[in-house]
């Protein structure tokens, strides 16, 4: 072989594996897209009349996608069968399963659902409609939906009409039309014609749209809807050659539809059922019975796997009576790991009533309690050899807390000590207090009280605001049942002064009914409550810190809130906020006039109030 032969084989070569390189490597960039589709042709077309083919085919410029067409798509009227839903290529292909009404405009609202297959950009608040008949309906509906008791905006809610003013309708038979709530409790129900309605929003559970179930959350129009109606407004654009001369003014023509600001007050039904939860045992010594709602009284329970000697437990509900705990007192029974008792609570039946129930439960210890139990176990037995080593002997102490731990209490609190285990005796003379003056410590008279949850006392003492004081405990002043007592402490404190806190004065305008003002936290929290008076309400010693103030219209002095009645077609109670947080300094009042209804519901909300956290 020759050396041009050489060179020719090399030079192929190169280029092979040149190509090949090229292959691999793939684009090599360009600008990012942010196009979104461009609607080409459908099947039918926008706006059609005397539609028969169930089947619709939607064709973009480019390959599309799809995002969750099962949340996001609203057909209107709404399908008892969920249409199928695709995309083929650059084609959108929707097939309704249900027979199509005859003289009936359909909507399909697909509001940002379709997208771009690259980058996602979406076809923003797409929708097709057409007409199974000669006439297509085009009007709209639109306003908000807001939580009666928070005012907060409701996402996913359904909002729908009918045309008939027959009220059974909304819990037998499905919406004429529909919408559905944006994150900011906007919805649009589309392809309306211009006749009377009757609105309703509904939180449909399962997705049958009427009303139908108790725990289903709705909402009643609270005035008649307007007959929809559109105008026309025009807009104008100017566009200029320098600063002051004039190009070219633009008209642009606008559909105004109406209405468009109706807002609709969902709340739920108040369900008086009650129920057990479940059986916890966090500790050895203790278990918990968990309830819905408040037990009348508190259970009583019997063994069933141990036989106790005597009175074997102390029971400890909450304040809302919803919880309870039984500590147990026979250590032959708390020894045991797993015990199975028999008890008798309260439940509701389907009428609504309450019954007894009887009931078998287990309260276990779990295993990492028990790993956890065995951990400390060794580490105590190091510190009693270690005790013992010195010729002494481990306290075995209670745990105490104070009521506040930076060391001054309310004006308005008690002071509380709060121990780990209930409490069986409390030796009074082995507990001191007093007040310091000019460098002193002046004893002072007292007494211990005990509380109803038997792990707390509070000490009722005359304790003026400003002055210090020191509470002492000597050792083994307070033994629990299971043999702990307290080492021997002192707890410095003062009592606050009223000049660190402020005040705030809410001068109520345009609103003289009965009502309920609270001042609560950026969670929403009630921390202060009162009945206005004569227009006004005055709340004092406030914690320095940021507030809002919220209403509640009490129609029936019952001092609470009170949801509406869908069988009694009664509103719930309304509530207003007051816009502006309210900022509160130590030493200063703050004085604000309140035109309670100036703004409208959906505007008074403040923004920097947090919405509550959803519950699992």
């Amino acid at each position: 072989m020759n050396l041009s032969k050489y060179v020719l084989h090399f030079f192929v070569l190169a280029v092979i594996l040149g190509g090949c390189a090229n292959m691999a490597q793939g684009p090599t960039g360009g600008k990012k897209d942010t196009q979104s589709p461009v609607l080409m042709k459908s099947v039918p077309t926008q706006n059609a009349r005397n539609v028969k083919d169930k089947r619709i085919e939607i064709d973009f410029n480019e390959y599309i996608q799809v995002n969750q067409p099962a949340q996001n798509l609203v057909v209107s009227p709404p399908q008892k069968s969920a249409p199928i839903v695709k995309a083929v290529g650059k084609k959108l292909v929707v097939q309704l399963k249900d027979s199509l009404l005859p003289n009936t405009t359909y909507t399909l609202d697909f509001k940002n659902c379709i997208g771009d297959y690259t980058e996602n950009n979406l076809v923003k608040d797409f929708c097709h409609a057409f007409s199974t008949g000669e006439t297509l309906d085009t009007l709209v509906i639109a306003g908000t939906v807001l939580n009666a008791q928070d005012l907060l905006p409701l996402e996913n809610i359904c909002v729908g009409v009918y045309s008939s003013e027959v009220d059974s309708l909304f819990t037998t038979t499905r919406f004429e039309r529909i919408g559905k709530t944006d994150a900011s409790g906007r919805f649009s129900i589309k392809g309306v014609a211009g006749k009377r309605y009757k609105i309703y929003a509904l939180e449909d559970l399962n997705s049958n749209y009427f009303y139908d179930q108790v725990g289903e959350g709705v909402a009643l129009q609270e005035m008649e809807l307007p007959i929809p109606t559109v105008s026309i407004t025009y807009r104008y654009d100017t566009t200029y050659k320098d600063s002051t001369t004039i190009d070219t003014i633009i008209t642009k023509k606008e559909m105004k539809y109406a209405p468009d600001s109706f807002i609709l007050r969902l709340f739920h039904k108040e369900i008086k059922l009650q129920e057990f939860n479940k059986i916890e045992r966090p500790d050895r010594k203790c278990f918990t019975l968990y309830f819905k709602k408040a037990e009348k009284s508190i259970p009583k329970i019997t063994p069933v796997n141990f036989t106790p000697k005597g009175t074997w437990y102390m029971a400890e509900s909450n304040k809302a009576t919803d919880t309870i705990t039984y500590w147990i007192t026979d250590s032959a029974v708390y020894n045991r790991d797993s015990l199975t008792i028999a008890t008798n609570y309260l439940i509701t039946d389907s009428a609504e009533n309450l019954v007894s129930h009887a009931d078998t439960l287990i309260a276990e210890l779990t295993p990492r309690y028990l790993k956890e139990e065995a951990e400390k176990a060794k580490e105590e037995s190091a510190q009693i050899k270690k005790y013992e080593r010195r010729g002494k002997v481990k306290p075995r102490s209670n745990v105490i807390r104070m009521t506040n731990q930076n060391g001054a209490i309310e004006i308005t609190d008690s002071l509380i000590i709060w121990w780990k285990y209930p409490l069986s005796t409390i030796k009074e003379e082995n507990i001191h207090l007093s007040y310091t003056k000019d460098s002193t410590k002046i004893p002072m008279n007292f007494k211990i009280k005990r509380l109803d949850n038997q792990r707390s006392f509070f000490v009722d003492a005359e304790l003026l605001p400003g002055v210090s004081y020191t509470l002492t405990l000597d050792s083994a002043a307070a033994f629990d049942y299971y043999g702990n007592h307290n080492n021997k402490d002192s707890l410095l404190f003062r009592r606050k002064t009223e000049d660190e806190y402020g005040n705030i004065k809410l001068k109520l305008s345009q609103y003289d009914g009965s009502s309920i003002v609270q001042i609560i936290n950026a969670s929403g929290s009630v921390l202060m409550e009162k009945k206005a008076h004569n227009g006004s309400v005055e709340f004092q010693n406030v914690t320095p810190g940021t507030y809002y103030a919220k209403l509640i219209e009490d129609k029936n002095n019952n001092g609470k809130w009170d949801t509406g009645v869908f069988k009694e077609k009664k509103q719930p109670e309304n509530v207003y906020y007051f816009s502006k947080p309210l900022k509160i300094r130590a030493g200063w009042s703050v004085e604000e006039d309140w035109e309670v209804k100036k703004e409208s519901i959906d505007k008074q909300r403040p923004s920097g109030l947090q919405a509550p956290k959803k519950k699992k």
